[in-house]
């Protein structure tokens, strides 16, 4: 399993319209056709700045370009782009490569608690 999250900023004043529509999108297909799949999501937001973090098994370049082609997302993001504070280009995959390549934030650490024995 791998960790990401991309950032972004929405317009000052948009907030409650862009948590709405992040809070109620359907949900994509979470596997791909060959087996990766998106583990899960979580969306977090505050003073206009929007996090996205997924947890993905699998390439992320398969599981983005499965998104890509989701209608759920492809309609979500239609929606977004009104709302955000830098321009991006959806449409092409030149641009939303240039998109991602700007929102990706670097990992830098991962824990995880490790229990030992039932009553742990």
């Amino acid at each position: 399993m791998e960790r990401f999250a991309i950032s972004f900023h929405v317009k000052p004043g948009t907030e409650e319209v862009v948590r709405d529509l992040l809070a109620t999108y359907t949900p994509p297909e979470w596997e791909t056709p060959d087996g990766a799949r998106l583990l899960g999501t979580s969306i977090f937001m505050k003073d206009g700045l929007v996090v996205r973090f997924m947890e993905i098994d699998g390439g992320l370049p398969r599981v983005m370009a499965h998104l890509a082609r989701q209608p759920a997302i492809q309609e979500l993001e239609r929606k977004l782009d009104e709302f955000l504070l830098e321009p991006r280009d959806m449409n092409s995959p030149a641009g939303a490569r240039a998109f991602f390549q700007r929102a990706m934030m670097e990992h830098v650490t991962t824990r995880v608690a490790v229990f030992d024995g039932p009553d742990a």
